[in-house]
This record gives structure tokens, C-alpha cells and sequence, in this order.
């Protein structure tokens, strides 16, 4: 697939991104409101506290934490 789409004229190619994204993207007055809702999520002591132990377990899995994330997820949430 990339390679097929690097095969492509690059300005047509922009000129499709745009047609798309002008019919899905918000408004930018609405991704900013909501990159800054998103943004103060992250400060929130139950993110904070989710966060911790998701970190603690990551540490402990290693690479394998990557491969079941979700079963990890759940279970730093049980924890916290």
C-alpha cells in the first residue's frame, strides 16, 4: 500500500489529503478546545494515580506489556 501511494504525484496526493481533511476535520477552534480538555485530563489525580501503576507494571512486564497492554491496563486499574 505505501508503496503504491509513493508512486503517486506528490501535489495530487496533497490535494487529496486536503479534500479529506476539509470534509472531516472540526473546526480548529474545536480541536484546540479539545486538545485543552485532553490536556488537563492528565492532571487529574485519578489519571495521575492510573498512570503510576500502569508505569509500575510496564517496568515490571517489559516487552511483553506492549503485546497484552489492554490485560495490563485492566490490571493497573484494579490496582490503583
Amino acid at each position: 500500500m505505501v508503496a503504491r501511494l509513493a508512486s503517486f504525484d506528490k501535489s495530487s496526493l496533497a490535494a487529496a489529503k486536503a479534500a479529506v481533511n476539509r470534509a472531516t476535520l472540526p473546526p480548529d477552534g474545536d480541536l484546540v478546545a479539545a486538545f485543552s480538555e485532553f490536556a488537563h485530563s492528565l492532571t487529574l489525580p485519578g489519571f495521575r494515580t492510573r498512570a503510576a501503576a500502569t508505569q509500575a507494571i510496564a517496568a515490571e512486564a517489559g516487552l511483553d506489556f506492549e503485546y497484552r497492554m489492554g490485560e495490563y491496563i485492566a490490571k493497573a486499574n484494579e490496582q490503583a
